[in-house]
């Protein structure tokens, strides 16, 4: 132990005496550490830190599988509860909840809250504690009585934590309720980013929109179920369990349930939602890939600087040696050193990589509600910014401390410290070889994520999104019921068309690339399923006439929604190109039926065809899709979005509208009101593309100035090393234009090869890469650019010792040491 402590001390006082290097290397370092660290903490939040509750690993999410392999996560109450009581032997106990928007009226002030209506068990179950007061009891589900349980954060901010808050009387979407609790501090629901605002028990889902018969009916499906698994019952015995009562549920229900298989995940793996592809995993391991990458080039790049202090320190281990010092002792000495330089590195690390997560925890992802982004460092980043922090400094520090404990003490006062034999060029080119193909496959990477991007924002999205602004609002949540709901929209349009500027103007339950849809299952008559394929789900959209001309979406073939399509009339449809090929190919679909499951009762004829749009996603192919009018399906749509089309800049229209609502209903709250480019930037639309580029950019410049300064150091140290030739030669007739070649050769050579292993591991990389691309993982443009940019920077940080080499003055460099 005092060995070490006398090992630490020295090497303390050593990079004191260099604060140049030390400066230089621990900043290096914390670039590298630093990225790694800020990548983690998003791992950490997403993928690996458990829920606040009870026994986390015990916690499971159920989804029905479709025969194709895709996941449906939401339930029908009845399936719900069938589950429950067949699965006691592996559950200790099933919970579920829905999530809802809705509008809560405290002392005349009405807002938007988001809501979760949960079983009576839910929170017993989870074995949490109040913070204050109680939770809802299982008796309160059946009854659907009216109490409320509060989210600690919006207790604390609605109503400034106030502890009489309890037995307090307030309105929810019009219906009285009395606060009963406050949930604990740091439980934020179960649903990923979304924070809930406030829990109420699920027989009172009705006031959200629910269908009056949404507890009996197995189409409605809505809610998502998670259990608890009983001590000692692992996930595979549970498995087992479900595939019994997937099977009971197919062959009793053969009209809702048939061929579906029900399957139960950890929740720690299916955030968030069940995803047979990983795809959050793959994501995740891609940008920690590229992060250590990162680090890797850092590693490199003090590795190269330690290699030179080990040559110039030769002297001092040889003598060390020669008085007695052992090669273990002179190893763990340098070892010693850099380590403590990781650790500062380290240290400087998790500083920049908490600013890195604080920036990230801040990214706006489009929208109003409260999304909870906590990348905060906890135990498991500090503890992976202490392994890289301690594995960096083994690794930088390994080579140049076996090189120099070996020197031979006669030589090298022989030798004078002129030169390194090859072997250490060689040692010290692959590293430089290894940063720039790191730096390569890091700037294509970038390269092409930025490319995405562009090719995103070109993407025909098949609407018009100038000149368009969304104002979100729900009558229902002041309690207006489906008359008024019904009155309040037809007035509302009616103004609003009336407004000068105003070209356009409709309703639609949801917009496209937003964050709300409505999805159901979809009944065709006259289309036979493939063998072992489930009734199909698809979203759907509830618009108001004029909605095809407000956003912009051509009619080919059929008609528009009109007035006369009320509630009295044959149900209609409209479907998208897609849907009239896959259901009806080859033939007309203007006149066919199909049905939805939250309605059997009505056959839907189809009445038009419409032209593709992007409702779901930027890539890949446009799913089926169809519209309904709001006038025929109002009581569970009363929730909209009014979009408006205007002749001038839509921001200029933004206060007229808003005075029109206000002048209608006063209370009524009115969200994310932005213009329809804007509300592109979501994770379905642009945003996913907007992070990843940013990301992958930022790795991509860190890994380019690793790489141009390790260059730069070997070329000016490998020119400095030679100067005692380069006078030789001078005085012998050498040119300076040879200097110059035999310098710059040297670098071009080391580029080179970086550039051709670089382009290698990238291509090898491509597969894993292209399922987030919209271009080709292997774009030629983006190679051949991004090589070229990085092999002409290369070689201008290979230019600059070559030139100085070149201007030596001969007579100087013969007296060089």
């Amino acid at each position: 132990m005092g060995s070490l402590l006398q090992d630490i001390h020295y090497g303390m006082r050593t990079l004191r005496k260099n604060p140049g290097f030390t400066a230089v290397a621990i900043l290096t370092l914390a670039l590298g550490i630093g990225a790694n660290t800020a990548i983690f903490s998003l791992v950490d939040a997403f993928l690996l830190r458990p829920l606040p509750v009870k026994d986390p690993q015990q916690i499971t999410t159920l989804a029905y599988q479709l025969k194709g392999g895709q996941l449906i996560n939401i339930f029908s109450v009845p399936d719900y509860r069938d589950i429950r009581e067949q699965t006691t032997n592996v559950f200790s106990s099933l919970f579920t909840y829905q999530i809802s928007l809705d509008g809560m009226s405290v002392n005349g002030k009405a807002e938007r809250i988001v809501t979760c209506y949960v079983g009576g068990d839910f929170f017993s179950t989870l074995g949490i504690k109040p913070a204050l007061g109680r939770f809802i009891l299982p008796s309160e589900e059946e009854t659907a009585a009216p109490v409320l349980v509060l989210d600690y954060s919006y207790w604390m901010t609605r109503f400034g934590g106030d502890s009489q808050v309890v037995g307090k009387k307030i309105s929810v979407n019009g219906h009285p309720v009395t606060v009963v609790g406050v949930a604990p501090e740091g439980f934020y629901g179960l649903f990923p980013l979304a924070e809930m605002q406030g829990y109420l028990p699920m027989g009172l889902a009705t006031i959200a929109g629910n269908p009056s018969d949404f507890t009996t009916n197995r189409g409605f499906r809505n809610y998502f179920v998670f259990g608890r698994l009983r001590p000692a019952v692992s996930i595979k015995q549970a498995q087992a369990s479900l595939d019994v009562v997937s099977q009971r549920l197919s062959q009793e229900n053969p009209k809702d349930d048939k061929d579906l298989s029900i399957q139960v995940f950890p929740e720690l793996r299916s955030r968030p939602s069940p995803d047979p592809k990983n795809t959050i995993v793959v994501i995740s391991t891609l940008f920690l890939g590229l992060s250590s990458l990162v680090l890797l080039l850092a590693c490199v790049n003090v590795g190269n600087i330690l290699l030179v202090r080990a040559t110039v320190r030769e002297r001092e281990m040889a003598i060390r040696a020669a008085l007695g010092a052992g090669r273990i002792r002179l190893i763990r000495q340098l070892l010693t050193e850099s380590i403590l330089l990781a650790v500062c590195g380290g240290l400087a690390g998790i500083a920049l990589g908490y600013w890195g997560s604080s920036a990230l925890g801040h990214v706006s992802l489009g929208t109003d509600l409260p999304v909870h982004l906590d990348f905060q460092f906890d135990w498991r980043v500090f503890e992976f910014a202490f392994v890289a922090a301690l594995l960096t400094g083994i690794i930088v520090g390994i080579v140049p401390a076996i090189r120099a404990s070996r020197g031979n003490l006669a030589q090298i006062l022989h030798e004078g410290g002129r030169g390194l034999v090859g072997g250490r060029h060689r040692v010290r080119n692959a590293l430089v070889v290894a940063q720039v193909a790191g730096s390569l496959m890091l700037l294509i990477i970038a390269g092409l994520f930025t490319r995405s991007l562009g090719e995103a924002q070109r993407t025909n999205l098949g609407f018009d999104p100038n000149h368009l602004v969304n104002f979100f609002m729900d009558p229902n949540e002041i309690g207006y019921n489906e008359a008024q709901g019904r009155e309040f929209y037809k007035t509302l349009l009616a103004r609003v068309r009336a407004l000068p500027g105003v070209t356009s103007a409709s309703t639609a339950n949801s917009i496209p690339l937003g964050y709300v849809n409505n999805g159901d299952a979809v009944i065709v008559e006259g289309y036979e399923l493939p063998a072992g394929q489930p009734t199909p789900v698809l979203v759907y959209n509830t618009i108001s006439p004029d909605y095809f001309q407000t956003l912009g979406i051509p009619m080919l073939q059929g008609r528009v929604f009109t007035d006369a399509d009320d509630q009295k009339a044959q149900f209609v449809a409209i479907v998208n190109d897609a849907m009239a090929k896959k259901y009806w190919p080859n033939e007309d679909p203007i006149g066919r039926y199909f049905k939805i499951g939250a309605e059997p009762g009505h056959s839907i004829r189809v009445v038009g065809v419409a032209k593709d749009a992007r409702y779901q996603g930027m890539t890949g192919p446009i799913n089926p899709y169809f519209y309904v009018p709001v006038s025929q399906h109002f009581a569970v749509n009363t929730f909209a979005a009014l979009q408006v089309r205007t002749a001038a800049a839509p921001e200029s229209m933004i206060p007229e509208v808003e005075r029109v609502i206000q002048s209608m209903a006063p209370e009524l709250p009115v969200f994310d009101v932005k213009t329809m480019t804007e509300a592109l930037d979501t994770l379905n639309g642009l945003l996913i593309f907007q992070i990843g580029a940013v990301l992958a950019a930022a790795l991509g410049i860190l890994g380019l100035i690793l790489a141009l300064v390790g260059v730069y150091g070997v070329i000016s140290f490998a020119a400095s090393q030679k100067t005692h030739e380069i006078g030789v030669r001078m005085a012998l007739g050498a040119q300076r234009w040879d200097v110059l070649k035999m310098i710059f050769g040297q670098g071009l050579l080391i580029v080179g090869i970086g550039l051709a292993v670089g382009l290698a591991a990238v291509l090898a990389a491509s597969r894993v890469m292209g399922q987030f691309l919209i271009v080709s993982a292997t774009d030629p443009l983006t190679y051949i650019t991004v090589s070229a940019l990085l092999a002409l920077v290369a070689l201008l940080a290979c230019y600059i010792p070559a030139r100085r080499a070149m201007n030596v003055d001969p007579m100087v460099a013969l007296r060089y040491e």
